[in-house]
C-alpha cells in the first residue's frame, strides 16, 4: 500500500507529517525502493532499535563516502573516523572525554557567556522593529557559543560557518559528483584549520575544549591522536550549532503561529521549558539517523538482512499518536513530553543536549522580555530547506514593537 511513498520528493520533505501518518499505518518498517535501507517510523520500533545496539550498531548513513571525496581525504586530509559515532565499548571512552563539557552541569558554567551573547545580538537589531529571526539570532547564537567553547576566535566564525554548512550538505542527498568532491575539499580545509589550532593550543593552552582534548587520554592510557581530536572537534562544532539553530527558529515559529500560545508562555514563564520540549518533539531538527543491521533479524514483522541499513526516524516517532496522543498539536501539560527522541537516546544521545536546552531556554526568556508584541511578519512563506535528515526553515521574518 505504501509503494507510492517517495521520501525524496521535495513536497514530502516540505511537510513530512502526512507521510509519517501513512508510514505508521501502512508500513512502519518501510523499505526504500531499490535499496537495502529500511525506515523505522513508530515510536516503539525506534526505541527497540536504540535499545539493541548489538543488533543495530551505529552506521554511517548519508555521509560523504563518494570515491572522489574519499580520495580527497586520503590525499590532503584525514579519514573521517568519527570517534563519537563508534560503538560500545569504545564509544563510552570517547564520550567520557567530552560529555562533561556539555551536559546540564557543564553547560551551566557558560550561562553568563550565553546571556551576554543573547543580549549582544538583540541589541544589534532591537530598534529595527523587524528581522529575519533565523539570520539575526537563531543562527549566530549557537555558532558564537560553540566557537568560543571549543577555543576558536570569533573572527573565524564566517569561515567556520561556511565549513559547517558544507559538512552537512551530504545529508540533503542527491549531490552531483562535483558537489561531493567540493564538500570533501571544504571539510579538509576545516580539518587543516583544526590541526593548526590544535598545534597552537599545545604551545599556549587555554580553558577551552580543544586545549583539554590536546592533553586528554583515551581510557586513561594513551593520548588522543590528532585524527581523533580533529574528528571529535568537527563533530562537536557541527552538532553545536546547526541543530540548535533549527530548533530555535522552529520554536519561535510555533510560538507565534498558534493562537494565544505566545501570550500564555509570555505571562507564565514556568511554561517555557514544556513549550520548548513540545516544539522539539513537533519539529525535530534531526529527523532521523542511521544504524546498520549486524545480523539477520526481524522488526515489526519485517525481515532485515545482515548488512542492511536502518534509518531511525526520530521525527516520525515524535509524531506517533500511540505514544503522544493528539501528536500534531502543542500540549503544555503532556505527561510524557520528555520522552521525545529529538536528541536520540542511550549512549549515542546528542552530546550537546544540555547546552542546546540551556541556550534555547535562556534565549526564549530573553526574547519574551525584550521583544514586546512579537509576531510573524506578513512576508513569510514558511518553507524549509530540502533534505532527508535535517529540518530547517529557510527564513523566519518577525516584527515587534520597538521601545520609544
Amino acid at each position: 500500500m505504501a509503494s507510492d511513498i517517495d521520501l525524496f520528493d521535495p513536497a514530502t520533505q516540505e511537510s513530512w507529517f502526512p507521510t509519517y501518518r501513512r508510514l505508521h499505518a501502512e508500513a512502519p518498517v518501510f523499505q526504500i525502493p531499490g535499496t537495502t535501507t529500511y525506515v523505522v517510523s513508530r515510536y516503539a520500533d525506534v526505541m527497540h532499535v536504540l535499545r539493541h545496539q548489538d543488533v543495530f550498531p551505529s552506521g554511517t548513513g548519508l555521509t560523504n563516502r563518494h570515491a572522489g571525496a574519499v580520495q580527497v581525504y586520503q590525499d590532503r586530509g584525514w579519514d573521517r573516523i568519527a570517534p563519537l559515532s563508534v560503538n560500545p565499548p569504545e564509544h563510552r571512552e570517547y564520550r567520557k572525554l567530552v560529555d562533561h563539557f556539555f551536559d546540564a552541569t557543564g553547560s551551566a558554567l557558560y550561562a553568563e557567556t550565553i546571556q551576554a551573547v543573547i543580549d549582544e545580538l538583540i541589541d544589534s537589531f532591537l530598534d529595527d522593529g523587524q528581522a529575519d529571526f533565523m539570520q539575526a539570532f537563531a543562527l549566530p547564537l549557537p555558532v558564537r557559543m560553540i566557537t568560543r567553547l571549543l577555543g576558536f576566535p570569533d573572527e573565524d566564525i564566517d569561515r567556520l560557518k561556511a565549513w559547517s554548512t558544507a559538512w552537512v550538505l551530504p545529508f540533503s542527498g542527491g549531490l552531483t559528483d562535483e558537489q561531493q568532491v567540493w564538500v570533501a575539499e571544504q571539510v579538509v580545509e576545516f580539518q587543516t584549520y583544526i590541526q593548526e589550532r590544535l598545534d597552537e593550543k599545545r604551545l599556549t593552552p587555554g580553558d577551552d575544549v580543544l586545549s583539554k582534548l590536546s592533553v586528554a587520554r583515551y581510557n586513561d592510557e594513551r593520548p588522543l591522536t590528532d585524527p581523533e581530536i580533529i574528528s571529535i572537534i568537527d563533530h562537536l562544532y557541527i552538532g553545536g550549532n546547526e541543530t540548535t539553530t533549527f530548533a530555535l527558529a522552529s520554536a519561535v515559529w510555533i510560538l507565534l503561529r498558534e493562537p494565544g500560545l505566545y501570550e500564555r508562555v509570555r505571562d507564565d514563564r514556568s511554561l517555557v521549558v514544556p513549550f520548548l520540549e513540545e516544539s522539539m518533539r513537533l519539529e525535530s531538527p534531526t529527523q532521523g539517523l542511521y544504524r546498520r543491521v549486524a545480523r539477520d533479524t526481524e522488526l515489526a514483522g519485517v525481515a532485515l538482512p545482515e548488512g542492511a541499513t536502518v534509518h531511525i526516524r526520530y521525527g516520525a516517532a515524535n509524531r506517533d499518536g500511540d505514544m503522544f496522543p493528539d501528536p500534531d498539536n502543542v500540549d503544555l501539560e503532556r505527561p510524557n513530553m520528555l520522552r521525545h527522541v529529538a536528541f536520540s537516546l542511550g549512549e549515542h544521545r546528542c552530546p550537546g543536549e544540555g547546552l542546546s536546552r540551556l541556550e534555547q531556554r535562556m534565549a526564549l526568556n530573553t526574547i519574551l522580555d525584550r521583544l514586546p508584541g512579537l509576531r510573524l511578519s506578513a512576508d513569510n512563506d514558511f518553507t524549509h530547506a530540502p533534505g532527508f535528515v535535517l529540518r530547517a526553515l529557510n527564513r523566519l521574518n518577525v516584527a515587534w514593537t520597538p521601545s520609544t
